[in-house]
């Protein structure tokens, strides 16, 4: 992928194998020069698989070598003991059981990600918030930004609309992970305060414990196109399985002719399946976000039995600002 964030926590992951096997060899190293007699147990050891895994190429079965195994592990492991070492001193050195501290496991030769590298990623985004981020939250909001002049057609300010925009994504905020409503479009002009409310969902939803994962459209489709073209087994796995998805900015994105529209609606598709949380923003209409992904993501999007769309109103706060 290429959120950064991402790298971040593959690369400590990389890093704590590369850990792990200096270990593994120091002790390794450390048994042949102290106890050559156990050394040469844990070489025979090594032989009679090398031997099973040779067999499986000559004949075509693998030998069953079970039983001798489990002999030799606790030949092995009793000599540790009786030398002073932890039963499993020789075993391979890492923090997390299932996926070796490669982040990842197999389900019916699936690869997903473990669970170990969901909660690292969690914690390295909400590092990552809390430093970036830390003031787009709902009490940061100040309603006294938009201007208290009404609303063409309406009947309220933009002021008095904002803060009832306010309270409708907060409701979300605090239905995520439960709630019926699984997807919430927001849509309109720049400079209305979208992506503000957007990290105030996540920061609400991720307060309450909830795998929040954020990404711009333009990265999300960067990483979703090449996990499909992949030839080294990169996968998109994290925004298929974060509770909570945060979209900013989505048709900011480049339209690339057979990805764009089926991998976005493959995901959004894939979430509402599983029952997950979505949160879009984007600039376009109703209607362009219809022509540029077709009616039928947007349906799924519009649907209001499990879904609900926020139109912006009103001025650019950040030109009023200038």
């Amino acid at each position: 992928m290429e959120n950064p964030v991402w790298n971040q926590v593959l690369a400590a992951f990389e890093a704590q194998r590369e850990r792990n096997e200096q270990e593994n060899e120091r002790r390794r190293r450390e048994i042949a020069e102290k106890h050559p007699d156990l050394d040469e147990v844990v070489k025979s050891r090594h032989e009679m698989v090398l031997g099973a895994v040779r067999g499986a190429f000559s004949d075509g079965k693998l030998q069953s070598a079970e039983a001798v195994m489990a002999e030799y592990n606790q030949k092995i492991a009793a000599l540790l003991q009786a030398k002073g070492y932890p039963a499993d001193y020789l075993a391979p050195v890492c923090n997390c059981p299932l996926c070796g501290d490669t982040g990842f496991v197999y389900e019916n030769s699936v690869q997903k990600q473990c669970e170990c590298l969901k909660k690292a990623y969690q914690q390295a985004l909400a590092q990552a918030d809390g430093n970036e981020g830390e003031n787009q939250t709902f009490a940061a909001f100040d309603p006294m930004r938009f201007p208290d002049a009404p609303l063409p057609g309406t009947g309220v300010t933009q002021r008095e609309y904002m803060m009832a925009v306010r309270d409708k994504c907060r409701r979300f905020a605090a239905n995520a992970g439960s709630g019926p409503i699984k997807t919430l479009l927001l849509h309109g002009g720049s400079g209305l305060g979208k992506t503000f409310l957007l990290n105030c969902v996540g920061h609400e939803a991720q307060a309450r414990g909830v795998g929040t994962m954020s990404v711009t459209a333009y990265d999300l489709l960067m990483d979703l196109k090449n996990a499909y073209f992949s030839r080294t087994g990169e996968t998109a796995d994290a925004y298929f399985e974060a509770t909570l998805l945060l979209i900013d900015d989505l048709g900011m994105e480049p339209l690339i002719d057979s990805v764009t529209v089926t991998q976005i609606y493959n995901l959004i598709s894939t979430r509402l399946k599983r029952g997950l949380y979505t949160v879009i923003s984007t600039n376009l209409t109703r209607e362009e976000l219809q022509k540029r992904y077709t009616e039928r993501m947007t349906s799924r999007l519009l649907d209001p039995r499990t879904g609900m769309a926020i139109a912006f109103l009103g001025q650019d706060i950040r030109l009023m600002k200038a």
